[in-house]
């Protein structure tokens, strides 16, 4: 028998490339099971229905979804460690509003693409940082910040360990407050 392949799709943004440093040594004090790979570390806007096979037709309509998208980056600040019995995660420091506005910009296109996520995913802001047995915590921590510049479509392999990201979109230059 052939066992088929799962494959997942996600919007998401990804962090600098200068922070994943400090965010992989956050991961060690705080997370000392399985780690996520670095070049997986995340934060999911919007996810959809698992596939079995490529779904070749999902894959260009959230292209267009993402094409229409015209948002400016912003500043993310991640300032708190959670962790439950089963992972570990960073957190805002409190509300994001560019986070809010372009995960509502991407959850709109994708209604009106006939589209809908994964039923029952509610957007919960975080990044994984690692998966572990042990007590549910919550720690603040020196703020974490990046400038988000950038949405990435990426396609999970689900069960592989395997992300590809499918295409990239820049957001516009964060204005300034005064010009």
């Amino acid at each position: 028998m052939l066992l088929q392949k799962l494959h997942r799709l996600f919007f998401a943004i990804k962090p600098a490339l200068h922070v994943v440093p400090t965010i992989e040594a956050t991961r060690r004090l705080y997370c000392p099971g399985r780690p996520v790979r670095g070049e997986h570390l995340h934060v999911t806007m919007e996810i959809f229905d698992d596939h079995i096979g490529m779904p070749e037709r999902l894959v260009e309509r959230l292209i267009a979804v993402g094409n229409d998208i015209d948002m400016p980056g912003f500043l993310l600040s991640m300032g708190r460690v959670v962790g439950t019995t089963q992972s570990v995660a960073l957190r805002p420091s409190g509300r994001s509003t560019g986070l809010s506005l372009l995960q509502r910009a991407i959850r709109e296109r994708v209604a009106d693409a006939g589209l809908s996520s994964r039923e029952g995913w509610t957007f919960n802001p975080h990044m994984t940082l690692g998966y572990h047995a042990g007590a549910a915590f919550a720690r603040a921590i020196d703020p974490i910040k990046w400038q988000v510049e950038e949405l990435v479509l990426v396609l999970s392999h689900v069960g592989e360990t395997r992300h590809d990201i499918v295409s990239r979109w820049e957001l516009a230059p964060e204005l300034p407050l005064f010009q």
